[in-house]
């Protein structure tokens, strides 16, 4: 049979454009990931000779608090930017500064600017992101980036998309997708987190700090942890859980920055959804936690959040019946345990000492948002509070009705609240001084609001003080700041003296107590007693009994507080009436608000939506100071 002409040219055509279309096909969707090798060198990347700027900053060597935000995410996050974050680094600087921007459509500012902050986008999809975000970047417009980039407000596609990357950053073994460019695009992206830093940072008034979120899931479980740089001597990129695959291995990279130059520190966070990977009590092959992970987590590790917007990890009410105030934003993910939260590690690290002579869990403490929508410090709830995840918690209605992207089988408003702050006493609002004081823990966490919170420990002083002044400087003087150990030398069989001062927050309610939480280890046991030590409205604390609050005293039709109950300002110097020279232990204060209305009772009285009953309607915002820890040699 002869093919006729036709049929040739037809066929010819067809073997043509398949070959066109297999070509655009490979344009389209080429062959990926890049994973050629590329130097991470450490350098120097600072913008102005910022030493020489710092030092023109006056000090204050008793030291003044900043509140800060150290939890900020932009649209260089996979999670972010799939919930429809445009924002970018300057923007959240921006907004932490108290410029206005733009939140999914809606103009969103704080009433009150904040003294630092750090955008900790993950390290993880950093490159990926820069790709899909960036008009210039090789591969924009290329298959995937263009279907992520379409996904838009389809909200069954956003939750399919950010479930897969989460799943791959929980998979025993991790890898890039098929669209990442090479980490010369993840170079690019930290450049631009890099130069927003150094464009806002303003010694003296706002400081800024370059830094990372490491990701790392074991299945759905947070092992996360912030990386923050004291200064700008910087690798050309962070190292994410693709390539350091277990906290081991961040640890590692931490020390190959280190032996370069850098000064850097990792902070874990979210322990309340870590399902027990938090603090673990094995090493990464299996083996017992032994001295060398304890030296390993100690250098790297001197700080942990307690709280931020999914919830508080210092107590959970289910573990801690004896404890009247632990039912405080208790989302955890999963099976509660006790391991996950801060109090039992810390007092776990007793044990360990005990045991190893070195103590794992000597944490300093401080309070972040995690915000997603680059609105670092967005923790005002007597606003029209706009969440910090996107369009999961964006708006009344949707916090109601919508399931919790991490667990669907939750409501939102079950998981979420406005988050927390960082506070620093520090000698001046520089990055050399905040970030040295954060190695010195002396830091606290606040719930959201500026409570301000004084915490010194020592053996000598006096049993009162007639001004702040002198107490203070009691306290630097004869003692010991939040954040480290008591003198054992000094102690002469003498129970230690705690000095603690709080005042309310400018813009908030008063306060209703002033409480010592005490850990210890003895007999092969964790122990611990809450203590009220200063009460408001003219209460005495007694020894054995845990003083009762001050009542309703919330209007739940208008959102008004009774302005008689609390005071403006708690003091007190409190001996532990319970001290044993032989037991090793901790302290660490925590300060009360009087009740004052919930985010959600304020969704119901002004944007009308209806929350279950058990919702609380009511809220005690609250601080906890880095404890002080006893050692008997």
């Amino acid at each position: 049979m002869t093919v006729s002409t036709g049929a040739k040219k037809v066929f010819i055509a067809i073997v043509i454009l398949a070959i066109l279309g297999l070509i655009a096909w490979r344009i389209f969707n080429p062959p990926g990931p890049i994973l050629d090798e590329v130097e991470n060198a450490v350098r120097d990347r600072a913008a102005k000779d910022w030493e020489t700027l710092e030092a023109q900053v006056p000090k204050n060597e008793m030291n003044e608090v900043y509140f800060g935000d150290m939890h900020v995410h932009t649209a260089f996050s996979f999670d972010a930017y799939i919930g429809g974050t445009t924002a970018r680094p300057t923007d959240a600087y921006r907004f932490a500064q108290g410029d206005a921007i733009d939140v999914l459509g809606t103009p969103v500012k704080i009433e009150r600017p904040l003294d630092f902050a750090a955008v900790t986008d993950h390290s993880e999809y950093l490159g990926e992101l820069y790709t899909i975000n960036e008009p210039s970047a090789v591969g924009h417009n290329t298959l995937h980036p263009r279907v992520i980039r379409g996904i838009g407000a389809d909200t069954a596609r956003q939750n399919e998309f950010f479930q897969k990357m989460v799943r791959n950053t929980g998979n025993e073994v991790k890898k890039h997708p098929r669209f990442f460019r090479g980490y010369k695009t993840t170079i690019k992206a930290w450049d631009i987190a890099i130069s927003a830093a150094e464009e806002h940072y303003i010694p003296g008034k706002f400081t800024t700090f370059a830094a990372y979120e490491w990701t790392l899931g074991v299945n759905l479980a947070h092992a996360h942890r912030n990386v923050f740089f004291k200064d700008m001597v910087l690798p050309d990129y962070p190292i994410s859980a693709i390539e350091a695959t277990n906290e081991e291995q961040l640890w590692q990279s931490l020390d190959q920055f280190r032996s370069q130059g850098a000064t850097v520190m990792a902070v874990p966070h979210n322990s309340n959804l870590s399902e027990g990977t938090a603090f673990p009590t094995t090493r990464v092959d299996g083996s017992p936690i032994d001295r060398e992970y304890v030296q390993m987590r100690n250098k790297n590790e001197p700080l942990v959040e307690i709280h931020q917007a999914k919830g508080n990890s210092e107590v959970f009410a289910q573990f801690w019946e004896n404890d009247e105030f632990a039912n405080f934003e208790n989302y955890n993910q999963g099976t509660p345990e006790l391991r996950n939260y801060v109090r039992h590690a810390l007092k776990r690290g007793l044990e360990y000492e005990e045991k190893l002579g070195i103590n794992p869990y000597k944490y300093g403490l401080i309070g972040s948002t995690d915000t997603h929508n680059a609105t670092p410090g967005n923790t005002e709830e007597t606003d029209d509070y706009i969440g910090n995840h996107c369009q999961v918690d964006l708006r009344p209605e949707t916090r109601v009705r919508r399931d919790w992207i991490l667990e669907p089988s939750v409501k939102t408003y079950k998981a979420v609240n406005p988050g927390g702050l960082m506070a620093v006493w520090a000698r001046s609002n520089t990055r050399s001084d905040i970030y040295d004081s954060m190695t010195k823990k002396e830091t606290y966490a606040t719930s959201g609001g500026r409570i301000k919170l004084r915490f010194f420990g020592g053996f000598d002083f006096k049993d009162h003080y007639d001004s702040y002044e002198d107490l203070v400087k009691e306290g630097y003087e004869h003692g010991v700041s939040m954040g480290s150990d008591l003198d054992y030398e000094l102690s002469n069989i003498r129970a230690p003296k705690f000095i603690v001062w709080a005042s309310k927050d400018a813009m908030s309610a008063k306060l209703e107590r002033i409480q010592i939480i005490k850990g210890w280890y003895k007999n092969e046991e964790l122990n611990e007693k809450v203590y009220d030590i200063a009460l408001s409205n003219g209460r005495s604390p007694t020894l054995h009994s845990s003083a009762p609050d001050l009542g309703d005293i919330v209007d739940l039709s208008t959102g008004e507080v009774d302005p008689d109950a609390g005071d403006i300002e708690l003091s007190t110097v409190w001996t532990d009436p319970d001290f044993d020279p032989n037991i090793r232990s901790f302290y660490y204060a925590r300060v009360l608000e009087v009740k004052t209305p919930r985010y959600s009772l304020w969704d119901e009285i002004k944007h009308g939506v209806k929350y279950p009953d058990e919702v609380p309607k009511t809220i005690k915002e609250r601080a906890w100071s880095s404890p002080i820890w006893y050692s008997p040699k």
